[in-house]
Protein backbone atom coordinates (compact mmCIF):
# COMPACT_ATOMS: atom_id res chain seq x y z
CA UNK A 1 0.00 0.00 0.00
CA UNK A 2 1.34 3.25 -1.36
CA UNK A 3 1.34 5.87 1.26
CA UNK A 4 0.25 9.56 -0.85
CA UNK A 5 1.79 12.24 0.90
CA UNK A 6 -0.28 15.65 0.59
CA UNK A 7 0.69 18.96 -1.40
CA UNK A 8 0.56 21.63 1.12
CA UNK A 9 0.74 25.02 -1.03
CA UNK A 10 2.89 27.40 0.85
CA UNK A 11 1.80 31.30 0.32
CA UNK A 12 3.64 33.79 0.73
CA UNK A 13 2.00 36.55 3.13
CA UNK A 14 3.05 40.25 2.97
CA UNK A 15 2.05 42.94 5.50
CA UNK A 16 1.69 46.57 4.69
CA UNK A 17 0.61 49.90 6.29
CA UNK A 18 -2.55 51.36 4.83
CA UNK A 19 -5.46 53.90 5.13
CA UNK A 20 -8.90 52.99 5.27
CA UNK A 21 -10.79 54.39 2.49
CA UNK A 22 -13.97 53.07 2.80
CA UNK A 23 -16.09 50.96 4.93
CA UNK A 24 -19.36 48.54 3.22
CA UNK A 25 -20.67 46.31 6.09
CA UNK A 26 -17.73 43.83 6.79
CA UNK A 27 -15.18 44.82 4.52
CA UNK A 28 -12.99 47.42 4.32
CA UNK A 29 -11.21 49.28 1.51
CA UNK A 30 -7.57 49.67 2.39
CA UNK A 31 -5.38 51.96 0.01
CA UNK A 32 -1.44 50.91 0.43
CA UNK A 33 1.35 52.27 -1.34
CA UNK A 34 0.81 49.56 -4.31
CA UNK A 35 -2.66 49.43 -4.42
CA UNK A 36 -5.80 49.37 -3.23
CA UNK A 37 -6.88 46.20 -0.90
CA UNK A 38 -10.15 44.73 0.26
CA UNK A 39 -10.00 43.40 3.98
CA UNK A 40 -11.37 42.00 6.36
CA UNK A 41 -10.93 42.79 10.31
CA UNK A 42 -9.15 40.27 12.06
CA UNK A 43 -10.92 38.49 15.10
CA UNK A 44 -7.95 39.80 17.44
CA UNK A 45 -8.18 43.69 15.64
CA UNK A 46 -10.98 44.63 19.24
CA UNK A 47 -10.46 48.25 18.03
CA UNK A 48 -13.08 48.95 15.19
CA UNK A 49 -11.58 50.50 12.28
CA UNK A 50 -12.68 53.57 10.56
CA UNK A 51 -12.41 55.70 7.87
CA UNK A 52 -9.11 57.76 7.60
CA UNK A 53 -7.29 55.37 10.08
CA UNK A 54 -3.87 53.91 9.43
CA UNK A 55 -4.25 50.13 10.20
CA UNK A 56 -1.53 47.61 9.23
CA UNK A 57 -2.82 44.45 6.26
CA UNK A 58 -1.79 41.17 5.97
CA UNK A 59 -1.82 40.07 2.18
CA UNK A 60 -1.92 36.59 1.21
CA UNK A 61 -0.84 35.52 -2.29
CA UNK A 62 -3.23 35.71 -4.34
CA UNK A 63 -5.80 34.69 -1.11
CA UNK A 64 -7.63 36.61 1.94
CA UNK A 65 -6.37 39.89 3.35
CA UNK A 66 -7.12 40.87 7.20
CA UNK A 67 -6.61 44.32 8.89
CA UNK A 68 -4.49 42.82 12.15
CA UNK A 69 -4.44 46.69 14.53
CA UNK A 70 -5.52 49.79 14.47
CA UNK A 71 -1.89 51.82 14.24
CA UNK A 72 -3.34 55.54 14.24
CA UNK A 73 -6.32 56.78 14.55
CA UNK A 74 -8.00 59.59 12.29
CA UNK A 75 -10.09 61.13 15.26
CA UNK A 76 -8.29 59.57 18.62
CA UNK A 77 -11.22 61.22 20.14
CA UNK A 78 -13.47 58.47 19.32
CA UNK A 79 -12.56 54.30 19.97
CA UNK A 80 -14.95 51.81 19.45
CA UNK A 81 -14.23 47.81 20.76
CA UNK A 82 -16.33 45.96 18.52
CA UNK A 83 -17.22 42.18 18.16
CA UNK A 84 -19.37 39.83 16.38
CA UNK A 85 -20.50 37.66 18.80
CA UNK A 86 -20.62 37.68 22.60
CA UNK A 87 -18.31 39.14 24.92
CA UNK A 88 -16.52 38.38 28.17
CA UNK A 89 -14.17 40.26 30.28
CA UNK A 90 -12.89 37.77 32.60
CA UNK A 91 -9.68 38.07 35.34
CA UNK A 92 -9.35 34.65 36.81
CA UNK A 93 -7.25 36.20 40.31
CA UNK A 94 -8.15 39.62 40.01
CA UNK A 95 -10.78 42.24 39.27
CA UNK A 96 -11.99 44.12 36.27
CA UNK A 97 -12.68 48.13 36.50
CA UNK A 98 -14.11 50.41 34.59
CA UNK A 99 -13.02 53.95 34.59
CA UNK A 100 -13.42 57.60 32.74
CA UNK A 101 -13.13 61.20 33.50
CA UNK A 102 -16.56 62.14 31.35
CA UNK A 103 -18.82 59.26 33.01
CA UNK A 104 -19.67 55.74 32.04
CA UNK A 105 -22.81 54.44 30.12
CA UNK A 106 -24.39 50.96 29.68
CA UNK A 107 -26.85 50.90 26.87
CA UNK A 108 -29.08 47.76 25.64
CA UNK A 109 -32.39 46.87 24.25
CA UNK A 110 -32.00 43.59 26.55
CA UNK A 111 -31.72 43.17 30.42
CA UNK A 112 -29.16 43.80 32.55
CA UNK A 113 -27.94 41.63 35.18
CA UNK A 114 -26.22 42.07 37.97
CA UNK A 115 -25.09 38.61 40.01
CA UNK A 116 -22.88 39.61 43.17
CA UNK A 117 -22.35 38.76 46.51
CA UNK A 118 -22.58 42.38 47.56
CA UNK A 119 -23.72 45.75 45.51
CA UNK A 120 -21.89 49.17 46.68
CA UNK A 121 -23.45 52.49 44.70
CA UNK A 122 -21.70 55.84 45.70
CA UNK A 123 -22.31 58.88 44.30
CA UNK A 124 -20.72 62.34 45.33
CA UNK A 125 -23.53 64.65 44.06
CA UNK A 126 -26.59 63.00 42.72
CA UNK A 127 -28.22 59.51 41.40
CA UNK A 128 -30.61 58.93 39.08
CA UNK A 129 -32.76 56.43 38.05
CA UNK A 130 -35.20 56.22 35.11
CA UNK A 131 -36.75 53.27 33.98
CA UNK A 132 -40.15 52.27 32.64
CA UNK A 133 -40.55 49.40 35.54
CA UNK A 134 -38.13 48.79 38.14
CA UNK A 135 -37.79 45.33 39.73
CA UNK A 136 -35.66 44.23 43.20
CA UNK A 137 -36.36 40.92 45.14
CA UNK A 138 -33.31 41.68 47.92
CA UNK A 139 -33.22 39.63 51.21
CA UNK A 140 -32.30 42.82 53.24
CA UNK A 141 -31.95 46.46 52.15
CA UNK A 142 -29.66 49.51 53.63
CA UNK A 143 -29.92 52.65 52.63
CA UNK A 144 -28.18 55.75 54.60
CA UNK A 145 -28.80 58.97 53.21
CA UNK A 146 -28.30 62.98 54.23
CA UNK A 147 -31.65 63.72 52.53
CA UNK A 148 -33.90 61.24 50.64
CA UNK A 149 -36.62 63.45 48.18
CA UNK A 150 -39.00 61.28 46.54
CA UNK A 151 -41.90 62.31 44.06
CA UNK A 152 -44.65 59.61 42.86
CA UNK A 153 -47.69 60.07 40.84
CA UNK A 154 -48.76 57.27 43.33
CA UNK A 155 -47.35 55.23 45.38
CA UNK A 156 -48.52 51.63 47.28
CA UNK A 157 -46.77 49.64 49.62
CA UNK A 158 -47.45 46.71 51.10
CA UNK A 159 -45.84 45.21 54.44
CA UNK A 160 -46.87 42.76 56.88
CA UNK A 161 -45.13 45.00 59.50
CA UNK A 162 -44.64 48.91 59.30
CA UNK A 163 -41.99 50.48 61.92
CA UNK A 164 -40.86 54.39 61.69
CA UNK A 165 -38.68 56.09 64.08
CA UNK A 166 -38.40 59.68 63.56
CA UNK A 167 -36.36 61.64 66.09
CA UNK A 168 -38.05 65.34 65.45
CA UNK A 169 -40.81 66.59 63.43
CA UNK A 170 -43.29 64.29 61.40
CA UNK A 171 -45.44 66.02 59.22
CA UNK A 172 -47.83 64.76 56.76
CA UNK A 173 -50.17 67.40 54.39
CA UNK A 174 -52.68 65.99 52.28
CA UNK A 175 -56.45 67.24 50.74
CA UNK A 176 -58.00 63.76 52.79
CA UNK A 177 -57.00 61.74 54.79
CA UNK A 178 -58.00 58.26 56.34
CA UNK A 179 -56.56 56.35 58.47
CA UNK A 180 -58.59 52.84 59.41
CA UNK A 181 -57.34 50.14 61.71
CA UNK A 182 -59.48 46.18 62.12
CA UNK A 183 -57.89 46.12 65.29
CA UNK A 184 -56.96 49.01 68.09
CA UNK A 185 -56.21 52.13 67.11
CA UNK A 186 -54.27 54.38 69.54
CA UNK A 187 -52.85 58.31 70.02
CA UNK A 188 -50.63 58.92 72.81
CA UNK A 189 -48.94 62.26 73.23
CA UNK A 190 -47.84 65.03 76.00
CA UNK A 191 -50.06 66.89 74.20
CA UNK A 192 -53.09 65.59 71.75
CA UNK A 193 -54.23 68.93 70.18
CA UNK A 194 -57.68 68.47 67.69
CA UNK A 195 -58.49 71.45 65.87
CA UNK A 196 -61.15 72.28 63.33
CA UNK A 197 -62.40 74.56 61.20
CA UNK A 198 -65.76 73.67 61.32
CA UNK A 199 -66.83 70.16 63.06
CA UNK A 200 -65.17 67.72 65.40
CA UNK A 201 -67.12 64.43 65.91
CA UNK A 202 -66.78 61.31 67.98
CA UNK A 203 -68.67 58.66 67.16
CA UNK A 204 -68.61 55.23 69.01
CA UNK A 205 -70.36 52.80 71.42
CA UNK A 206 -69.02 54.05 74.54
CA UNK A 207 -66.72 57.38 74.56
CA UNK A 208 -64.54 58.11 77.72
CA UNK A 209 -63.27 61.47 78.36
CA UNK A 210 -61.12 62.24 80.94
Amino acid sequence: MENVARKIEVKAVFQEFGEVAAIDADLLTVRTALAEVTARRAASCLLAPAVGDRVLVAVEERGDAFVLSVLEQRDPGTSILSVEGDLTLRSVRGKVSVAAQEGVDIVTTAAVRLLASTVDVEALSALSILGGAVKAELGKVKMYASTLDSFFERLSLHARSSLRTVEELDQVKARHIDYAASGDAHLRGENALVSAHDLVKVNGEQVHVG
